[in-house]
This record gives structure tokens, C-alpha cells and sequence, in this order.
């Protein structure tokens, strides 16, 4: 009975820290001014880390960015996210995955960041996703997203990332 009751508090518990954990990280003021516009999201295509299908509703924050090269879009991605001690697990030409350990938890739980570029009328668009991974690497995994909790931490991030030069 007192595990039942203590359960939605700990979920609670760790989502904060995961939070806190990600806002700590940061991001830096954006310098220049090339053009940023932030766009309707669109669905993200599933990669290798399997996750519930999002509502609608709990769509992805997005950034429209002009004038940059996807590869250099991603190798400030890599650069900003591996400066802040997230490993990167997967990177392609359109997608880089990340994660880190998050501490101060009873219970293990890792947070991952997913970074997808499309195309879309002549633009690079590019939408990032957030998932707190309680129990990683076992058969207890369970993956929540909270993009919506830190979307606006996202939407700043993201349109840093138009900028020529990002730090």
C-alpha cells in the first residue's frame, strides 16, 4: 500500500530532476541576426529508441533555419550538447541522438535528446524531442516524453542554432 502511494510522488521527484538537470545546461545568448522563424512542428519519423506515439496535440518544438548547411546545424548540435556532458549515441545525416545519466535519482534514469532536420521548402527545419528513461537497459525500461515541459527551453535552443556561428 505505501509503495502505491509514494509511486506518483517519485515520478514526480524525477521529472523535476530531469528538468533541472537539462535547464541547468543551458544555453547561451544567440549573437547575429540571420533569419529565424519558428514553424508548426511536424512529426518526427521513429528512430532506434522506441517511444509512444505523441498526441497531436504534443507535437515537437521547431525552428526554420535559412542560409546553413545541415552538417553544420548538426556538428553545433553535437558540439553545444557533448560541452554540456550528454554523450552522443547516434548521428546521421539528418539526426543526432544523445543521453546522460541523470543524478541525485533513486532510481536510475537517463535523459535523451533527439535532434531531426527536414527539409521544407528550400529550409532547414529542425525539431528536438526530450524522453526521461527510467530503469535504462532493462527489461523495466519505461520511456515518457516531457518535450512539452521544457518546450520552452527547446524553442530558444533551437533558434540559436540558425545563427552562423553558434558559440
Amino acid at each position: 500500500m505505501t509503495l502505491i502511494f509514494f509511486r506518483p510522488l517519485f515520478k514526480r521527484t524525477a521529472l523535476l530532476a530531469l528538468i533541472g538537470a537539462l535547464a541547468a545546461c543551458g544555453t547561451p545568448a544567440p549573437t547575429g541576426k540571420p533569419a529565424v522563424i519558428i514553424a508548426t512542428p511536424t512529426p518526427v519519423p521513429s528512430g532506434p529508441t522506441p517511444v509512444p506515439r505523441p498526441s497531436p496535440e504534443a507535437q515537437p518544438p521547431s525552428a526554420t533555419i535559412n542560409g546553413r548547411s545541415a552538417n553544420a546545424v548538426l556538428d553545433d548540435i553535437v558540439r553545444y550538447r557533448t560541452g554540456r556532458g550528454m554523450t552522443l549515441k547516434v548521428r546521421t545525416g539528418n539526426r543526432v541522438e544523445f543521453s546522460m545519466q541523470v543524478q541525485k535519482v533513486k532510481v536510475p534514469t537517463e535523459a535523451r535528446m533527439r535532434y531531426q532536420l527536414t527539409t521544407v521548402n528550400g529550409a532547414l527545419q529542425l525539431s528536438a524531442r526530450v524522453f526521461q528513461v527510467l530503469n535504462p537497459g532493462t527489461s523495466r525500461e519505461q520511456i515518457n516524453e516531457i518535450t512539452n515541459d521544457v518546450a520552452g527551453q527547446l524553442e530558444h535552443e533551437l533558434s540559436g542554432y540558425a545563427q552562423s556561428e553558434r558559440h
